[in-house]
This record gives structure tokens, sequence and C-alpha cells, in this order.
């Protein structure tokens, strides 16, 4: 054997292996933190194929609608690519939807904005095992009309993207509702047969195994289009799961299936009051109203009830939207300055009958400032078309209110009287 040969060839091998580099580097461990939107970001050393789809036109409607491209053939996705071919469009979210019904976030092309000409904007790394069906966009034209280039990418094949020729999921002419109520009959199917079953028997262990499914594959339904299942039904479900989860075997399998229902469809209506999407209104009276009944349940519920702790929880987050919302609505109302303070004055009676501690008293504390708050701005307004007659009769009306003891907060009677006195002798002589 030639040793000088041999020697030469294991010197080769070591420089090419410094030289190159190692792709088996890295395996097991984080992915790197993805790059900015505006560079592509891509798996390295495998080939990528690629395949485009169109959004022609983007509705301009206030909160936007989805658009789903679905995959001629499934396919694993590495990256997705973003591009406005016609005007500005806001992309409130983009997800991925899986052959297992798994709803997958893209996070980097979700609440970004495109604009005419920019360049493409590119999503993170899409380390999702399981094959992808379709892509979801929920987007709006910003200002006028507007269309979207979207290229996926694959290791294995070319996608083939094509719109679906459907009703969006967020459209206000679909309903979930009969939809929901086929899937949750084999739900009750399996908590049947899993409660009749023995404590820890291999019966309730394979209920438990078929409910696992079928309680995942409803709450992917809901929350795919929940926010348009209608309010009375979403509400009778979340009251439904909440009396099954009390209800059912203590450390059975059946529990924590209730535990995620109850979850998810609360989820799902916090998801609908925060979007304020077109369909799906709840203006601050609903809302004060929705809270109020669940507090009633909640306090018919025993104090070691399983449903408490997400009921609360769900009970007050609902509740403390209410004030916000409010505003909201006083400020697109454009009310007068007395029309305004009669809303602060009836919202401020309720805090002062309610006792401390009860449901409602901060709630209606808040709106009333909120209603005062508008008062006052349109009070700014008002007083520069007012003659001195009708401010004096103003005055003489909120210094009584001033001195009522109480029945009206002194502190916004004393800014009325600010505004309605400045700049005057009066002013001058009550103040100074």
């Amino acid at each position: 054997m030639n040793y000088g040969k041999v020697l030469l060839l294991i010197l080769a091998s070591a420089q090419l292996a410094t030289a190159a580099p190692d792709k088996d580097k890295g395996k097991g461990q984080l992915p790197k933190p993805p790059a900015p939107p505006t560079q592509p970001t891509q798996p390295p050393s495998e080939t990528q194929y690629s395949g485009s789809g169109k959004v022609d036109s983007v509705t301009r409607q206030a909160g936007g609608d989805v658009y789903r491209l679905e995959l001629v053939k499934s396919l694993p996705l590495v990256r997705l690519d973003l591009k406005t071919r016609l005007g500005r469009s806001k992309i409130y979210s983009t997800t991925l939807v899986t052959d297992k019904n798994d709803r997958v976030p893209v996070r980097q092309l979700s609440g970004v904005n495109l604009d005419d000409g920019r360049d493409v904007v590119s999503s993170e790394v899409l380390n999702v095992q399981n094959n992808i069906i379709a892509i979801e966009i929920l987007a709006e034209a910003m200002g006028g009309e507007s269309a979207l280039d979207i290229t996926a990418y694959s290791t294995k094949e070319a996608p083939r993207l094509a719109l679906a020729n459907r009703v969006p999921e967020f459209s206000c002419k679909r309903s979930l509702d009969s939809l929901l109520k086929d899937k949750l009959d084999p739900v009750q199917l399996w908590v049947g047969r899993a409660e009749s079953a023995a404590a820890g028997s291999v019966q309730e262990k394979f209920a438990g195994n078929q409910l696992k499914e079928q309680v995942r594959d409803f709450v992917a339904t809901i929350k795919s289009g929940g926010s348009y299942t209608s309010l009375n039904y979403l509400l009778t479900l979340i009251n439904f799961f909440a009396d099954q989860y009390n209800s059912v075997r203590v450390g059975g399998v059946s529990e924590p299936a209730y535990r995620d229902l109850l979850q998810s469809t609360y989820d799902v209506l916090l998801i609908s009051i925060q979007n304020e999407l077109p369909c799906r209104k709840f203006p601050s009276d609903a809302l004060i109203r929705i809270a109020t009944d669940f507090s009633k349940k909640l306090s018919s519920m025993p104090g070691d009830a399983r449903a408490r702790g997400i009921f609360e929880k769900m009970t007050i987050k609902v509740r403390d939207y209410a004030p916000d919302q409010y505003r909201k609505e006083l400020s697109a109302a454009n009310l007068s300055f007395r029309d305004a303070d009669n809303e602060g004055i009836k919202y401020y009676r309720q805090y002062l009958a309610a006792k401390d501690g009860e449901f409602l008293k901060d709630t209606n504390k808040n709106m009333s400032a909120y209603a005062f708050m508008i008062a006052e701005n349109a009070l700014k307004n008002e007083v520069k078309m007012m003659d001195v007659e009708q401010r004096f009769q103003l005055i003489v009306e909120y210094q009584a209110k001033y001195n009522s003891n109480g029945e009206y907060p002194q502190a916004v009677a004393s800014r009325y009287l600010n505004i309605l006195a400045e700049n005057t002798l009066l002013h001058r002589m009550l103040f100074q």
C-alpha cells in the first residue's frame, strides 16, 4: 500500500471538512431568531420550489375580510412572501391550516402594512410538521383599491395555490351554529361512554382518547370562524360547558375536555369583542348585560365549583370592556353638552346607589366619568356661541350642583364653572 497517497487523501478530506458547511450542525437546537420581515428567511442547503397565488380585490370594509388560498395538493411549507401589487393593504393576520385542521399563526405576516412598490415581506421559517392545506389572510384595503400577491415555498414541490370560491370565514353571511351543533354530538356521545365506564378502566381510557379527538375538532372549528357563531348560541355553549365541567366525574377524562371547551369558547367571545368586526358589534349595554348574566351564574355556583376560576375571569373581563366601548359610542354620537351631561348624571346616580363592592359600581363610575369628559369638551365649543345671560343661567345651575352635598360630582361642576366664567368679571369675582 502507498502510505504517502493515503496520507495525502486524509489531509485533503480534513481540509474539505473544514471548508464545507456542517449540515448536521445545529440539529436539535432552537432555531435562530427570524430575520426582519423585509429579509427573506429560508432553511439552508435545501432546494425550494415556489408557487404563487393572487387576491385581485381586497375589501375596503372596516375590519377586513379573510381570503383563503387553498393548496391543490397539501404540502409542507417553509416560507411565505407577501407583496401588494396595487394600492395599500393592512394585513391583520396570516394563518396556515394543516391537514389535521390545526391553525398555525404566521407571526411576521400579522399586523403589518403593505405599501405599493414596497419590497416583499417574508415570514419566519415555518417549522410546521404537518402538510398545509390552506393559507388564510385577514386583510383590508387602505384608502383605495388593493391587490395582493402571495408566494409559498416548499422543499417537496412547487405549491399550487387557488383562491377559494366560497363565502369567507369572517363573512356575516356564514353561520357556524348548525356545524357546531353537529360536532357537539360526538363529543357528548364519548362523554357519556366515558362517564359510564369504571374509573381508570380500559373502556374509560379508550373513550377518553376518542373524546380528545372530537374536542380538538370542535375547538378548531369554533376558532376558525367562531366570531360569527351567533351570540345567543355562543353564550349557550359557554353556560353549557361550565355546567358540564362542574358536574362530570372528578379526575375523569371528561373533566379536561369540558375545561378546554369552556376556555376555547370564552376565547372566541373575547376575540369577537376586541376585534369589533363588521357584523359582530358589542355595544356597552350588551356587554353589561352579558357580564351581569355571567355574574348571576357565578354567584349560583358552589365555592368549590371547577368552572369558577375561568368563569370569574371571563365575567370581569367582559364587564371591564364596557366603559371603553361606551366612550367610543359617546365620541361617535357627537352629543351636545346637555345630552352628554345627562348621560353622566345617569351613571353617576347608579354609582351612588350601588353598595360598596357591588358588581357594576366601579363600572358606572367610569362610564359617568367618560360622559362628563365628553360634556366638558362640548361645553368648550358651545360656550363661544352663548350670550352673557345664557352663560349666567348655567353658572347659577352648576353652582347649585357644586353645593349639592355630593349629589353631583363637585370636580365636574367646578370645571364647568371655570369654562363658563372664564375671562369675565364674574370669573374674577368668583375664583380670585
